[in-house]
């Protein structure tokens, strides 16, 4: 019969584990969302993956943390597996992780630390072209596995997957949405960048997105404002000719009559009218143009919220020795 072991001890385990760092998702409620079987498994497998790690064996300590991350999506096994991988001699992988370990944890107190070892691990690959697979997610966070789940998670979205060049299967899986499976074709020495929306499960649609980003309105600000500091000669005109309509009105020979007094006030009430209008168009001009390049310039700044699987996208990078190439990535 099995040993039962307290949660609440288990759970000091883990957090004492991971002590070092200051984690973005709260380990205890990860922890306690798991059952006793799982939380005692979990333990375990920290316990092989470090005894194989400190025994050099960083393939068995790889795998073993790939596997205690499936359990728990705690981002300490992020870490760890760069560490493993680095240890590997399998630069790439490293750098993949510890930046999906820096995404998940943007204030950990080691993230001085971690970006001088990938910056000194990313001047080791410039040596040779780049060739990869970028992957966007919305929402972000996602796994993502290349060719085969069996082969163990290489990271969480937003991620910079280090290939050689050829055709990938890439499965994209976030818990509460439904899995994505995306074929690439990745040419030597060129980036492919995936940007794909998660569909929650159930078959609820993503969400529309906001009318602020559709084109038609910083086109529709900007033909209002060029229409209104258009118009502004226009009353201004228009706002002359009724005060000299006036002031014939005053000079007329017959005098200040019941009709000729009545005319004049129509005449005073439209100068005053396009006297407004003179100046308030001007104004609403320039807000609109202003409007128009603010949420234009808005619209190209800020992220797409791809609302569609598998948003084509392109890839630029050297190709042989004469060169640029241009990679394109399309639905399949």
């Amino acid at each position: 019969m099995k040993m039962r072991v307290c949660g609440a001890a288990l759970a000091a385990m883990v957090v004492w584990l991971f002590s070092a760092t200051a984690f973005a998702a709260d380990p205890d409620q990860i922890f306690e969302e798991l059952s006793e079987a799982e939380k005692v498994q979990l333990i375990e497998l920290i316990d092989e993956g470090s005894a194989a790690y400190d025994d050099g064996q960083f393939q068995q300590a790889a795998d073993t943390f790939h596997e205690a991350y499936e359990l728990a999506p705690l981002p300490d096994f992020l870490y760890r597996l760069g560490l493993a991988y680095e240890r590997l001699g399998e630069d790439a992988r490293a750098v993949e992780y510890y930046r999906s370990f820096l995404n998940q944890v943007p204030q950990a107190e080691e993230r001085g630390r971690i970006e001088s070892t990938i910056a000194v691990i990313e001047r080791r690959l410039a040596s040779r072209a780049k060739t990869a697979v970028e992957v966007i997610t919305r929402p972000e966070g996602a796994r993502v596995y290349v060719d085969s789940k069996e082969s163990g998670m290489r990271g969480v979205t937003p991620i910079d997957l280090n290939v050689e060049a050829g055709s990938y299967t890439l499965f994209i899986e976030l818990d509460g949405y439904e899995p994505i499976e995306e074929r690439v074709q990745v040419p030597e020495g060129q980036t492919v960048v995936l940007r794909l929306g998660m569909e929650p499960e159930g078959g609820v649609g993503p969400a529309e997105p906001s009318f602020m980003r559709s084109t038609w309105v910083p086109v529709t600000l900007a033909v209002v404002g060029v229409g209104a500091l258009a118009l502004t000669p226009v009353f201004s005109s228009q706002a002359e000719a009724a005060g000299r309509e006036g002031d014939e009105i005053l000079r007329r020979a017959d005098g200040r009559t019941a009709a000729n007094n009545a005319a004049k006030e129509a005449a005073d009430r439209r100068e005053a009218t396009y006297n407004g209008l003179a100046i308030a168009s001007p104004i609403v001009g320039a807000v609109a143009l202003t409007s128009a390049g603010v949420i234009f310039v808005w619209q190209i700044l800020s992220d797409d919220p791809a609302p569609e699987r598998g948003v084509s996208a392109m890839g630029v990078g050297p190709m042989g020795e004469d060169g640029m190439g241009v990679g394109i990535q399309g639905r399949f």
